[in-house]
């Protein structure tokens, strides 16, 4: 019996002893694995920031600045121009830039942004209407085929009303739901007194501001096909019924170089007259050090001032102003 007790007493203690060292592992195991998810944590946080959270976008482009100081001196017949940065939207020079005047044919670069989206064959072919006839105009004449690619340079390029009256007609669109379209886009774009009621820019009631007009040329020299098609400076068209082939001409005669622009180019725009509005012009100019600038000027007296006054102001925003490149 007393065997029997001892046994137990033994295997009792033996016993304790295993649970304790089992107790014991299983604690250094324990630790072991704490003290790795503390060290790793601590590993992420001793990181640098930037491993962690994404990049931050690069700072805006700095505005230009007039480091000479000089104001614009020489007089302008236009009642109303403006200049403005092309990338930072800048204005660096106004002339009752908000007062809102007849486009003419500035028009045409809405009309022409809402045709680039309707129009979806640029091979297809359209007769010409007598309803769509430019009056006094005799370079397109009723009964004539062009191509929609045709049709178009000669809108741009030459200013052909004729030509956006059948684009617009072969949108399928009636010629209010278009104008509709125009008048939608100039409140989607910000412009503050933009307005239009027909394509053609005929009516003196297609209104904007110089500045209204500053952004229309950003918005529609950013299609590609319009800015392309208004740097050309002469396109050839095709009547495709007989196969006659017409020169048209640019209107815009900082391309044509009978004006010339120093140590700058026109990388698009548009030209506009009629009695009501005066010679309107409005384009994009680049400088040989590739900065570039809107300039539109509206009502200057007479054809050759419209692209006299835009080189003035254009060659005097180069000559003044600095651009800064933030290091």
């Amino acid at each position: 019996m007393r065997n029997f007790v001892a046994i137990i007493a033994i295997a009792a203690v033996i016993g304790v002893a295993t649970a304790r060292e089992h107790f014991l592992v299983r604690a250094a195991t324990s630790s072991d694995a704490a003290n790795s998810t503390i060290d790793r944590l601590s590993d992420i946080a001793a990181r640098p920031l930037q491993r962690v959270l994404p990049a931050l976008p690069p700072p805006p482009p700095e505005p230009p600045v007039n480091v000479r100081g000089f104001i614009f001196e020489k007089e302008l017949t236009a009642e109303g121009a403006i200049a403005v940065d092309h990338v930072t939207d800048k204005i660096l020079f106004e002339k009752n830039a908000h007062v809102a005047r007849p486009l003419a044919s500035v028009t045409k670069l809405m009309s022409m942004l809402i045709i680039s989206e309707y129009i979806q064959n640029w091979n297809a072919t359209t007769t010409i209407t007598s309803d769509e006839i430019e009056e006094g105009n005799q370079t397109i004449l009723k009964g004539e085929v062009y191509t929609m690619s045709d049709l178009y340079a000669a809108a741009l390029v030459g200013s052909f009303n004729t030509a956006v009256s059948a684009l617009v007609n072969a949108t399928g669109l009636t010629q209010e739901q278009f104008v509709a379209e125009m008048n939608r886009r100039a409140r989607d774009f910000g412009t503050e007194q933009m307005s239009f009621v027909e394509p053609t820019g005929l009516s003196p009631d297609n209104l904007g501001t110089p500045h209204d007009v500053a952004i229309l040329v950003k918005i529609t020299l950013s299609h590609p096909r319009i800015k392309v098609t208004s740097m050309l400076p002469r396109v050839e068209i095709t009547d495709r019924q007989t196969l006659q082939k017409k020169v048209v001409k640019a209107t815009d005669w900082l391309l044509t170089r009978t004006v010339a622009l120093s140590g700058a180019h026109v990388e698009g725009g548009k030209t506009g007259y009629i009695p009501e509005s005066g010679y309107n012009f409005a384009g994009q100019i680049k400088n040989d050090s590739g900065h570039e600038i809107r300039v539109v000027v509206l009502g200057t007296q007479n054809v050759f001032a419209r692209f006299t006054e835009t080189a003035s102001i254009a060659e005097w925003v180069f000559e003044n102003f600095e651009w800064i490149t933030r290091k």
